[in-house]
């Protein structure tokens, strides 16, 4: 199982409809995939599952979203030149016996024109922190809001062939 992560809490985000991209093409390939939309999240779960303490709902969220994957893909925008507080604070609360490792691809979605650059070297780091397995092609979608449709479809065919190459090549990763 391949968890897609949509590393923002924001309602609606762009980020989401690019992990939905993502899943409706591992689908496409007979990969089995979830999309864990951290808009879900509880909405105090940073203070209610932190510092050795959890909450039942929490911990389900975590069953199914962490323990059943053996791979991650994270999908994230960029917040202040970097990835959002909330994938932060949501990894300090998992911990990392649950990522360890395990592999991980990484996208960077922006509307700018660098993609998320340094988020991706961030999120690099933290996951070689946490000894899980970064996968090399890390796709910087830049200038997101062109190239998906007002439904959330990819609207882009050279951005299509670079998504569905890092999948070809995560799958077998």
């Amino acid at each position: 199982m391949i968890t897609i992560i949509s590393a923002t809490n924001r309602e609606g985000s762009v980020t989401a409809k690019v992990a939905s991209v993502y899943s409706n093409f591992l689908s496409e390939l007979n990969v089995d995939n979830q999309v864990m939309d951290l808009a879900e999240l509880p909405k105090d779960f940073l203070f209610s599952n932190f510092y050795g303490a959890s909450t039942e709902p929490f911990q389900e969220m975590m069953k199914i979203y962490f323990d059943q994957a053996h791979k991650f893909i994270v999908v994230s925008p960029e917040y202040h030149g970097s990835y959002p507080g909330v994938f932060k604070a949501l990894i300090d609360c998992v911990g990392g016996e649950m990522i360890k490792a395990k592999k991980v691809a990484l996208v960077g979605v922006a509307s700018g024109r660098i993609g998320n650059l340094r988020g991706m070297d961030h999120l690099t780091a933290l996951f070689h922190h946490l000894r899980a397995e970064v996968y090399s092609s890390k796709p910087k979608l830049s200038q997101i809001h062109k190239i998906l449709d007002a439904d959330g479809k990819l609207d882009d065919s050279e951005t299509e062939a670079i998504i569905k190459s890092q999948l070809e090549g995560f799958i077998s990763f």
